[in-house]
């Protein structure tokens, strides 16, 4: 039995210093309610609604895994009619293993009108990236020259781009994160960012007054790895929502939430995982928190589609 708990923690030690890197050098947590608001990975992703979003996602990935992820997500958003204009914020921290990564941007977002409901958007987002690698006895070892020249604190700019169609119901979106990584030395910053690649397709939509239906698809290329996931949501009498999803070769996920008011939300999600790691785990758990303040009125700006899940 000792033998094989030894093994299993040298499994677990191969595994946080493989994935790990590549966790760091990616710095994109996939939330699995991510599509509750997605200003961080596209920053034209502001819905054209007269609202004011403030959305908080924490999420502890493989749990039971020793130094398992760990996230933390604000995102903050708000639609200025009368400009056309969208303006966000997110702030993203993450941890796995000893390295710490802090992530934090602000978002201008341009959106034309062609007509009715239907627009398209173009965002710039412009911030900072700091890394901590928090060294610890086992990982002085001046032998691995990856280590021996990766700094201690280390911080770099971070420019995001994207665009987003809006049509009524529909909601396309491309995106670019990370395009400052050429600021770099990717030969004596091991742990640097790289450029990361996003495109989702989400649709609103009702199937009765009191019953609504929201398919979600994004996939997400990095470090030579392509993720795809796709999601389904269900609105039951615009209060609660059920619903769940699938990350390719990653893991299967279940969510469910409630609207508490028309200001509070709440939701959780829980993921089964379905890779290499799920004997050394017990899933990993999120939670989402949404503000949401109405910020003026304008009719010809609104949509019958419920707004939570755009």
């Amino acid at each position: 039995m000792k033998i094989r708990r030894f093994a299993a923690k040298i499994v677990c030690a191969g595994v946080v210093m493989t994935v790990g890197t590549v966790y760091a050098q990616t710095t994109a947590t996939l939330f699995s309610q991510q599509m509750q608001n997605k200003v961080n990975f596209n920053p034209a992703a502001v819905m054209q609604k007269p609202l004011f979003d403030i959305s908080l996602f924490g999420r502890m990935q493989w749990v039971g895994f020793e130094d398992a992820p760990k996230a933390v997500m604000l995102n903050a958003s708000g639609y200025l009619p009368y400009a056309k204009s969208g303006i966000a914020g997110s702030v993203m921290g993450e941890g796995f293993g000893n390295v710490f990564t802090l992530n934090a941007k602000l978002a201008y977002s341009y959106h034309v009108h062609l007509g009715r409901m239907n627009y398209l958007s173009f965002g710039v987002s412009a911030g900072l990236i700091y890394k901590n690698l928090m060294r610890n006895p086992v990982v002085v070892d001046g032998s691995d020259p990856v280590l021996r020249n990766e700094k201690n604190n280390d911080v770099k700019p971070d420019v995001d781009f994207g665009i987003t169609l809006t049509l009524r119901d529909f909601q396309l979106g491309l995106s670019a994160t990370h395009l400052t990584a050429w600021a770099y030395d990717r030969k004596k910053d091991y742990y640097a960012p790289k450029e990361g690649y996003y495109g989702y397709i989400q649709y609103t939509g009702n199937i009765s007054p009191k019953f609504g239906m929201d398919p979600y698809v994004c996939a997400f290329y990095a470090n030579e790895t392509l993720k795809v996931e796709g999601a389904l949501n269900f609105r039951i009498l615009d209060l609660f929502w059920v619903g769940g999803g699938y990350r390719y070769s990653d893991a299967a996920f279940v969510t469910a939430g409630i609207k508490l008011g028309k200001t509070f939300s709440l939701g959780y999600s829980y993921d089964f995982g379905m890779g290499g790691l799920r004997k050394y785990h017990s899933g990993s758990h999120e939670v989402y928190l949404s503000l949401r303040f109405e910020t003026t009125r304008k009719p010809a700006e609104t949509s019958e589609t419920p707004l939570f899940f755009e």
